[in-house]
């Protein structure tokens, strides 16, 4: 009684999640973006400034690229491809993106902060004369946009613990002088100390809260080690394009009616339950990409495709176990049981083993390899639980009618009786 209310349990869990995963992946083909070899974006390629030449070095390089990487991600770009050329240029691909003006303006920003004194203003260029450079960026540890209490748009930069006292200390020392707050050469506000500032430093003076959000998330970021100005931006055309993933989902298609054609032919009524369980797993995989706003790349079919043939394989595994026991005169139910606990075992240690592959693949690869990687650990994990849990459930429920607990629904050719 115990094990039939559990698996009611399930069942209900498994309609939230079917639920669920069909609310994100409507409509089918347009709940998930596509990578760059299907869609095209914007390509743009950053060059380190004849300035700084003689600093560039590969440390310097992958530094700059990890934090363009984090500024990226921040905008929310799905699948962006990062490398460096020969000549240490960063080639930066990103995906169906919807605004590649400010997506530039976001990535080659250096994002140098500085505080200065403001000596004085020339009224007849409006050219700045500025003190020495009092206190940089590397002491902040966080920076927000959003309104002061009179409604201004502004961006609140909070300190480190050394960054506060040294900033108190130059705000004591400098009472009724203009402090400068300059990013990136630029004065972004001059506000007159009043009194030895204790708390958080403010840029004031910003057009809109989106150009505010912009300054936060370069500065949360941080400065690029080496000053980069924008060689190339193109637009970049689909590599492959629609045809490409029609043909994918074509090829998929195909497959998953061969594989199911072969189940309920060689399993009969698991068979038919196995393709159950693969619909099950397509829409909670699709539902899962969706909701991630993962992007769709070749790569990333293939991994799907994948992961279909590992949940088909599971399967497989747990009916030729649950046959097994068939044929030792077991009843439906405790041969269903047993089925699946001596398959459990062999289904997680392939599947660990799967995982720690795609890990490696996430870990080392870039763009698409990433992508092949992403889908291809989702697979597994959704494929586990189809294979493992709902699937499970659904077989014992079924169990309890006496037309599904006979060999022949179970996949036994050669009839037996059972209790």
């Amino acid at each position: 009684m115990r094990n039939k209310k559990v698996h009611i349990f399930i069942l209900f869990i498994l309609g939230a999640v079917i639920g669920a995963s069909l609310y994100f992946a409507y409509p089918f083909m347009d709940s998930i973006d596509l990578g760059l070899d299907l869609r095209g974006g914007t390509q743009i390629v950053l060059k380190p400034t004849q300035e700084d030449i003689d600093e560039v070095t590969e440390e310097s390089i992958e530094q700059a690229m990890f934090i363009i990487r984090e500024r990226i991600d921040a905008l929310g770009v799905s699948e962006p491809l990062i490398t460096r050329d020969y000549t240490n240029n960063i080639v930066i691909q990103l995906p169906g993106v919807k605004d590649p003006d400010r997506a530039m303006e976001v990535i080659g920003r250096t994002a140098q902060l500085e505080f200065r004194i403001l000596e004085s203003i020339d009224p007849q260029t409006g050219e700045a004369e500025l003190g020495p450079v009092l206190m940089t960026g590397d002491k902040l540890a966080s920076a927000q946009a959003g309104y002061d209490p009179t409604g201004r748009i502004v961006v609140t930069m909070n300190f480190t613990s050394e960054g506060q006292q040294e900033f108190a200390e130059i705000t004591a020392q400098n009472v009724g002088e203009q402090l400068a707050i300059v990013l990136d050469g630029e004065i972004q506000s001059a506000p007159v100390i009043r009194q030895a500032i204790t708390g958080d430093a403010v840029i004031e003076g910003i057009g809109s809260l989106a150009d505010a959000n912009d300054v936060a998330l370069v500065l949360r970021t941080g400065a690029l080690p080496v000053d980069l100005s924008i060689e190339e931006n193109i637009t970049v055309g689909p590599t492959l394009g629609r045809d490409a993933l029609t043909g994918g989902l074509y090829a998929g298609a195909i497959g998953l009616i061969l594989i199911a054609a072969f189940m309920v032919v060689y399993y009969r009524g698991l068979g038919l339950i196995s393709v159950i369980n693969l619909l099950l797993y397509i829409i909670i995989f699709w539902g899962v990409l969706a909701s991630l706003g993962a992007a769709l790349t070749l790569p990333g079919i293939a991994g799907i495709i994948l992961t279909i043939g590992m949940a088909v394989d599971a399967n497989v595994i747990i009916f030729e176990r649950i046959k097994e026991e068939i044929h030792k005169e077991k009843t439906a139910r405790t041969s269903i049981s047993q089925g699946f606990k001596h398959g459990l075992r062999t289904i997680v240690d392939s599947n660990i083993t799967t995982l720690i592959t795609a890990g490696a693949l996430y870990r080392f690869g870039t763009g698409p390899v990433r992508g092949f990687a992403v889908t291809l650990a989702i697979g597994v994990v959704i494929s586990m639980l189809t294979s493992l849990v709902f699937s499970r459930t659904i077989i014992y429920m079924l169990a309890g009618f006496r037309r599904v607990a006979t060999p022949q629904f179970l996949g036994v050719w050669k009839r037996r009786g059972l209790s």
